[in-house]
């Protein structure tokens, strides 16, 4: 018997690196997925890894309001009901701040921070109506309470999920539904390893992890999972950091491994 028996979720940017493990373990512990995400072609190789019966797919970007929307419809539609939700799909960027490009900025806030606001207002709308209550878990960051040179818009956007998740988790509760946030330091992901391939900058992060290693997506898995079961039922608005300890240190200085000056 599974943790997971019997539940729906959704997950978006469920395609790849933590929400892609997401997708797995939640199938694996008796769930049914709705995974959202922009990339087509790897929402549709996780289809045919897991099978048609336990997952679907919703092509969206979470900028989109109508289309966040019809993917909440479609687990309803689908599979019948929705119990979890997980806020995964995000963007980061670099620049120092006298350069940092609005458009650049929009982007990084449109997809991190508005997206998940969107995702939580209608996931919310669907769990009210349903009356059975749920577990939404917005994906985070480390860089919700650590600055990093470079990361402007993107500390400002978890740093944002944060808080949207404890108001949310105020105003919810009375309906039985539980708001969480994860806060991910490093993990091995297809969108972390661009920047890891700059000679020694693994060896940096790692330096400031008391654990003494990077995370890997199966590491926030196992973490979405406690949250998203009955395990947790008694947790809400607060933000779990599963970053190897990396917190109570610094982040490495990203402008000397960019050239910046």
């Amino acid at each position: 018997m599974g943790r997971l028996d019997g539940k729906v979720a959704i997950v978006t940017g469920g395609a790849s690196g933590i929400g892609r493990a997401a997708v797995e373990r939640f199938v694996a512990e008796g769930a049914r997925v709705i995974v959202g995400d922009t990339d087509s072609e790897g929402i549709g190789a996780l289809i045919g890894q897991l099978g048609h019966n336990s997952i679907d797919g919703a092509e969206v970007d979470v900028r989109d309001e109508a289309a966040v929307e019809r993917m909440v419809n479609q687990a309803i539609r689908r599979f019948g009901r929705l119990d979890i939700a997980v806020n995964n799909a995000g963007v980061g960027g670099f620049s120092p701040i006298q350069d940092y490009p609005l458009e650049d900025w929009d982007r990084v806030l449109g997809i991190s921070l508005t997206g998940t606001f969107l995702c939580l207002k209608h996931e919310a709308k669907r769990l009210i109506a349903q009356g059975t209550g749920g577990s939404i878990i917005n994906i985070a960051s480390l860089n919700a309470i650590q600055a990093t040179e470079g990361f402007a818009a993107y500390c400002a956007a978890k740093a944002g999920v944060t808080m949207l998740t404890k108001v949310a988790a105020l105003e919810l509760g009375r309906h039985k539904i539980r708001v969480n946030a994860v806060g991910p330091g490093l993990v091995h992901t297809p969108a972390t390893a661009g920047m890891l391939a700059i000679p020694g900058l693994e060896d940096a992060f790692i330096h400031e992890a008391p654990i003494g290693r990077a995370g890997e997506p199966e590491d926030i898995a196992n973490l979405l999972t406690y949250l998203a079961s009955d395990e947790s039922s008694l947790m809400t608005a607060q933000t779990l950091y599963i970053d190897g300890g990396a917190s109570v240190n610094k982040y490495p200085e990203l402008f000397g491994f960019f050239g910046v000056g």
